[in-house]
């Protein structure tokens, strides 16, 4: 659930650069990274990047040594691979006989073990079991040992892997810059395209939030400056590739590819609010959401509240269906800096949990609440939330859930590879209640959730839900 970003041909990107993965920091908070050119003729391409948050990692000053208009990032959230290790930061290099090759991607490989063993036996290294730095090295041998020109070789590198990516890569004997999206259609990637009074430039983001960013900075900059955008989703298996004059070629892995938006739980907790799936906010998803939950699971209660930020959206479609007011009661403790402790190591995730809210207690005292968040994974959160608010003096917590139970294991870039780890693994709600303590529990059934989001399920990736993968 990494954050990936790049650009190219906008000539203030350095500057608003920080603030574009800032807004892509919630998918990953462990590492941050930037590559771009610091040489011209040759090329020479240098990376910036290190172990934590944006904010301490790309800074503006690290980011003086970068020319041109042409950049990837990332912000890293760990799955199968160690947190701590400075070699699995993104972006990761490959060595050509032409220079060297970097990728920034998000999401997992489920052949990543086989596909180590054949790189290995052609004598090329990898440093570690990166997704990224496994599909870099794919590419780098169609290219130096196959004779393959870059598009070809990153269409013969995703015939060979099986799982989840949204990538970019940049090359030094090569000044454009190359997106591509798995042909299963699992991990979401966006293109945007701009125009500044006829200048242009193409971005490529995890959620669109990130192009709102260089929209606001041209607007703040450039006032009176006419200017255009449009963008779309990278189709599955698609290979897109911009030049330095912001000409973009679309190439198809498969000519048919699949109908697909990608992750539900992008839908559900990944996305921000303001970031627009085929045409709407998530805000306005999520709320549909919280409307259908109602519907389906009414409870009498004195207000409703959430679990900020995530159970907000889903929290006011509730209260405006149900006619109960909606009240803040929980507070985000702002030293946490928005921390998703879904994404956090287990070690750390209890001691997140303690310290990042803060009940209201003379809102609750006395009250029966409906508690809203937007989905269960483990429960270690809500589990505390519940005993706290109880503590507080609330007379009754109906937790209401606006999506399915996590039921199992993804393999596709979800730290939650362990089903034992999943308290609604084999359990009952009537038992998931129970151990959570609260009043009562309710979640958002399947067809209520694909209701609300005015899609079919089969253009969806959520074996999360229902345990059947789009990978055959």
């Amino acid at each position: 659930m990494c954050g990936v970003f790049g650009i190219i041909g906008h000539p203030n990107a350095k500057d608003f650069l920080p603030t574009v993965l800032r807004s892509l920091q919630h998918r990953g908070h462990d590492a941050a990274g930037v590559a771009g050119f610091v040489t011209e003729g040759p090329q020479c391409i240098e990376t910036l990047k290190g172990i934590g948050k944006v904010a301490n990692v790309i800074t503006q000053e690290g980011l003086t040594k970068f020319l041109g208009t042409t950049f990837i990032g990332h912000t890293r959230y760990s799955t199968r691979n160690s947190v701590a290790s400075v070699r699995e930061i993104h972006p990761h290099w490959a060595q050509s006989m032409r220079g060297r090759m970097v990728i920034v991607s998000n999401g997992d490989l489920l052949n990543v073990d086989p596909l180590i063993k054949y790189i290995k036996k052609l004598n090329v290294k990898v440093y570690s079991r990166n997704d990224a730095e496994i599909i870099a090295a794919l590419v780098n041998i169609h290219i130096r040992k196959n004779g393959k020109r870059v598009v070809q070789a990153i269409k013969a590198a995703m015939k060979q892997v099986k799982g989840g990516f949204a990538a970019m890569m940049m090359f030094e004997d090569d000044d454009r810059l190359f997106a591509f999206r798995d042909p299963w259609g699992i991990r979401t990637l966006h293109i945007g395209e701009f125009s500044i009074n006829g200048i242009k430039c193409v971005a490529f983001a995890s959620e669109t939030c990130a192009f709102d960013i260089i929209l606001r900075y041209n607007l703040a900059l450039h006032p009176d400056h006419e200017i255009n955008f449009t963008h779309r989703e990278v189709k599955p298996g698609e290979v897109l590739v911009i030049d330095k004059h912001s000409k973009i070629e679309s190439n198809l892995y498969r000519k048919n590819h699949k109908n697909s938006i990608g992750c539900v739980f992008e839908s559900i907790y990944f996305s921000r609010p303001d970031s627009i799936q085929r045409g709407e906010s998530f805000q306005i998803l999520r709320e549909r959401m919280g409307k259908e939950l109602f519907n389906e699971s009414p409870i009498e209660a004195d207000f409703v509240t959430a679990v900020p930020k995530g159970g907000i959206p889903a929290a006011t479609g509730f209260a405006e269906a149900s006619k109960l007011p909606y009240r803040v009661a929980i507070l985000e403790e702002p030293s946490t800096g928005g921390t998703r402790s879904f994404t956090t190591q287990s070690k750390d995730r209890q001691s997140l949990a303690t310290m990042k809210y803060n009940i209201l207690k003379d809102v609750v005292r006395n009250k029966k609440l409906v508690l809203i968040d937007d989905s269960i994974v483990r429960g270690t959160t809500t589990k505390l939330l519940v005993k706290n608010l109880f503590d507080a003096g609330a007379k009754e917590v109906h937790l209401r859930i606006p999506c399915p139970p996590y039921n199992h294991p993804c393999h596709y870039g979800i730290e939650t590879k362990d089903p034992t780890s999943l308290i609604s693994y084999r359990r009952s709600v009537k038992n998931i209640c129970k151990i959570l303590g609260a009043t009562s529990l309710a979640y958002l059934s399947k067809e209520g959730l694909y209701n609300s989001l005015n899609h079919p399920p089969d253009i969806f990736c959520d074996q999360c839900l229902s345990n059947q993968s789009p990978i055959t």
